[in-house]
């Protein structure tokens, strides 16, 4: 028998949200613990995880301390010991250790946009930068988990991104604003759907957001350097497609590339 099906949209939404704000141990004898820690304002989602396991012994714990920002801060502690359900998680992609640089997205069959929904509920942020613009952030540590997530956006969205990790503490920071956020959390986001209730609502909040006429559209003009080196090692139809730009741009882009080099022999 297995405890967690993720051709379930409950389930894969709990995985995703596992993945990035919980905690996966283990210590001597096969003890360890699944542990998920929420504020107070969440804690209807730690009922909602608990109720879909009914055969796992699982317990909710509150716990008060001062943080950095609050005194007598109050949380809530979801804990799940079953040995076989931590084989299963891990075994499908969450490691041990908090925001693992080695987690992945879940093996098999899964509901995508729900395993999606539950990494971004869990280490996400959603909302109206400076009360006016629609924004979708993530935060990762795991090259894999990158790699698919910009997949998928340039899948919903059409568009490609490039990323490195930051200085500061070494993460991926993905971002989309504005109408591509729109499209991405019109993607995620449905009635009745397994979900914090406070992301539920900004989702809400942001489908209903139109862009202002004093707010005109900036098309893209600049190059990377990455966009660079292929356009110089493939052809102009591939590199048309594969960037997505038109056919001038490219030739423009070759010119402006080979008249500079021809400008730095001469000096």
């Amino acid at each position: 028998m297995k405890y967690i099906n993720l051709k379930m949209p409950e389930h894969s939404y709990f995985f995703g949200f596992a993945q990035t704000d919980g905690s996966l141990t283990k210590s001597s004898r096969n003890r360890g613990k699944l542990q998920i820690e929420i504020g107070e304002k969440d804690l209807h989602i730690l009922r909602s995880f608990k109720k879909l396991f009914p055969l796992i012994y699982s317990s909710i714990r509150t716990r008060v301390r001062d943080t950095n920002f609050k005194k007598h801060y109050r949380s809530y502690v979801l804990a799940i010991f079953n040995m076989q359900f931590r084989e299963e998680i891990n075994e499908s992609g969450i490691q041990y250790g908090k925001k693992s640089e080695n987690n992945f997205p879940p093996n098999g069959h899964f509901c995508e946009r729900d395993y999606i929904r539950g990494l971004l509920d869990g280490d996400g942020s959603i909302g109206m930068r400076l009360g006016k613009y629609p924004f979708v952030s993530f935060t990762v540590k795991s090259e894999r988990l990158k790699d698919y997530l910009l997949n998928v956006i340039e899948k919903i969205t059409k568009e490609k991104k490039k990323l490195d990790r930051n200085r500061r503490d070494n993460i991926y920071n993905i971002m989309l604003n504005r109408e591509k956020a729109q499209k991405f959390i019109n993607y995620l986001y449905y009635s009745g759907c397994l979900t914090l209730k406070r992301k539920f609502k900004k989702a809400k909040a942001i489908l209903l957001w139109e862009r202002p006429k004093s707010l005109k559209k900036i098309f893209r003009n600049e190059w990377h350097n990455w966009e660079d080196n292929y356009v110089l090692t493939h052809a102009l139809e591939e590199s048309c497609k594969y960037l997505k730009r038109t056919d001038k741009s490219v030739k423009m882009r070759l010119w402006h590339l080979k008249h500079k080099k021809n400008n730095a022999n001469v000096l």
